[in-house]
């Protein structure tokens, strides 16, 4: 099966959450950040964000997807809310730019759907940035991964 994606641009916009050093060849820093976002309840901390979708940044890569990179779990604020502008010090406020992004659906049971998506991507041909990569959580199977690409990447179907 071929995965397909849209080329879209992001605007900028402002995460603030809880953030680790990770890689993917140790998923269990991956999944123990997922269950301190958890038990953290930032959602009733955290009254000025934009929307309930819990965003997954994956930034400040050491090299390509086999390095090492932060991974920032947490909210959309506007960038001028006083949480983005003086944090507490168990939060860190991400800065994401604007970009082209290759964005990818990934409907179904999480995470393994989303992981699939993700595996599909390291061995796609996709001219990536390695700048920041993110997925947007709206729901239990609701998701998308949206993956910094070159703005003159021509569109093609990830096998």
């Amino acid at each position: 099966m071929k995965l397909e994606y849209e080329k879209n641009h992001h605007p900028a916009f402002t995460v603030v959450g809880i953030a680790c050093r990770a890689s993917n060849a140790r998923p269990d820093l991956i999944e123990g950040l997922w269950h301190r976002f958890a038990q953290e309840k930032l959602s009733a901390k955290l009254l000025e964000r934009s929307s309930d979708a819990i965003y997954a940044l994956y930034c400040d890569y050491e090299s390509d997807h086999t390095g090492e990179y932060s991974l920032v779990l947490g909210y959309e604020v506007p960038a001028s809310c006083l949480v983005a502008t003086d944090p507490p010090p168990t939060l860190v406020v991400a800065a994401v730019p604007a970009a082209t992004y290759a964005v990818i659906d990934s409907r179904g049971q999480q995470p393994e759907t989303t992981v699939a998506i993700w595996k599909k991507v390291w061995k796609s041909q996709l001219n990536r940035t390695y700048v920041c990569d993110f997925e947007v959580h709206w729901g239990p199977v609701a998701a998308e991964v949206f993956v910094g690409i070159e703005s003159n990447t021509e569109p093609l179907e990830l096998a």
